[in-house]
């Protein structure tokens, strides 16, 4: 099959999952393309699956001016101007306007029907009025048009892009994440999918948690479909968790230093674990924008010699820190701007190499992680209890091989990553053919 993917960044680190599924698919002897609708950020670590597979040379950006991507403000009154925040000049709508005239011809020339509705604020809302749907059906009118299906990744990139699978005549998938089925919402409106749900043929979710929010927003159930997220465990050098006597014990986080993972409750329980364990080191892998903020706690709390934040890290880098500690932590919360998780990959990978995991009642976590066989579970935001659970795992390190091996076990029997992408595939072929068989009656 011909499959198009649809991103809002690529690559973009913290997406694995993402990357995952499209490198499974090739290996299963598809033809996958990405479109993005945004490039990666310069300094930021590139996975080496990504020029493994040559991924550069099979996505295609979609270019659109500042104003009306990322800004997506409206072009509307022509005789008015836009004003980009931070910038010193304005730009009169009537040059925004002219620069699109040619693009809106040749569309108009192509594809009337849909042109005309992607300029139609009733039927694309703001992407209409800044004309940010135009430039993307621009960009795919020019694109190849022999695909198979459409899956678009993420709520609003799915209703971005819910032209393609129109203008291609394909089916259409788009998969939910997490904050696309909680912040999204939150800040947009409980019907702000009702376009994209009415368009889609099947929507994914990697919880069942995340499919009840998905339906509860609107989506009819017969269109929602559970599709776990997984692992390689090859990829994964699995070993028992026991350190030798007189060793610091490594604990680890990979995560983005956002609100939802949860990082100010984790340090806060180290600190209080530290009087009874002295010797342990909390290494943490990510970058984000609480980064200034986590640095002053670690400070504040004098964990300076016992904290350390990395940043950003290339892939091969996080399997080897994975390989060197003895216990995971990634205990999440709602943030503040309702964002939540979905199933966080990392912890899955975490549980692949044997590591203990303290984790949170948050999203769908509790379906990766078994409380009290692969892991344990705490209260979000419940600095005192996951103090207490990782206390308990500290003074019992005898029970870390177990625990390592029942989640190894667990990642391995069902959430292996060859089995989910074959899944995936056969969902394809099954829409596939009852497009075929639709477009025949």
């Amino acid at each position: 099959m011909r499959i198009a993917v649809f991103v809002d960044r690529f690559p973009a680190v913290s997406e694995t999952f993402i990357l995952n599924q499209i490198t499974g698919l090739l290996d299963l002897g598809h033809d996958v393309h990405i479109y993005a609708q945004s490039r990666p950020d310069p300094d930021a670590p590139l996975h080496k699956t990504v020029q493994d597979y040559g991924l550069g040379r099979r996505t295609t950006y979609i270019d659109i001016p500042p104003e009306s991507g990322y800004w997506e403000l409206p072009a509307y009154p022509v005789l008015t101007r836009t004003w980009i925040p931070g910038t010193a000049e304005s730009i009169p709508n009537t040059l925004r306007l002219a620069r699109a005239a040619p693009k809106i011809l040749r569309c108009l020339l192509t594809a009337p029907r849909v042109t005309c509705d992607v300029l139609r604020p009733s039927r694309y809302g703001y992407q209409a009025s800044s004309l940010s749907s135009l430039y993307r059906l621009a960009a795919l009118r020019a694109a190849p048009d022999n695909y198979d299906v459409v899956h678009a990744h993420f709520g609003p990139v799915g209703d971005n892009f819910r032209l393609a699978a129109r203008l291609w005549r394909v089916p259409f998938v788009v998969s939910f994440h997490g904050y696309d089925v909680s912040m999204w919402p939150q800040g947009h409106g409980r019907a702000v999918y009702e376009a994209l749900f009415a368009a889609v043929d099947v929507t994914t979710v990697n919880s069942a948690y995340a499919a009840d929010k998905v339906i509860a927003l609107g989506c009819a159930a017969q269109k929602v479909r559970t599709l776990h997220y997984g692992v390689n465990p090859d990829d994964f050098r699995y070993r028992p968790r026991l350190p030798a006597r007189g060793d610091t014990v490594r604990l680890l986080t990979v995560g983005r230093l956002v609100e939802k993972k949860g990082l100010e409750y984790t340090i806060r329980a180290v600190a209080e674990v530290r009087s009874r364990h002295p010797d342990i080191h909390y290494d943490i892998i990510g970058e984000g924008p609480l980064r200034p903020l986590l640095e002053a706690l670690v400070g504040a709390l004098g964990l300076s010699s016992v904290v350390t934040l990395h940043g950003a890290k290339p892939e091969s880098v996080v399997r080897d820190m994975m390989d060197r500690a003895h216990v995971f932590l990634l205990c999440s919360v709602t943030a503040g701007d309702g964002d939540e998780e979905g199933t966080p990959v990392s912890l899955m990978e975490a549980q692949a190499c044997g590591l203990p995991v303290i984790s949170s009642w948050h999203s769908g976590i509790a379906e990766i992680v078994a409380d009290g066989e692969s892991g344990f579970l705490c209260e979000p935001r419940d600095v005192s209890g996951i103090a207490a659970r990782l206390a308990s795992l500290l003074d019992n390190p005898g029970s870390w091989p177990d625990i390592g091996r029942r989640g190894r076990n667990r990642m391995c029997r069902e959430f292996n990553l060859a089995a989910v992408n074959r899944e995936l595939a056969q969902m394809y072929e099954g829409l596939v053919a009852r497009h075929v068989r639709a477009h025949e009656a």
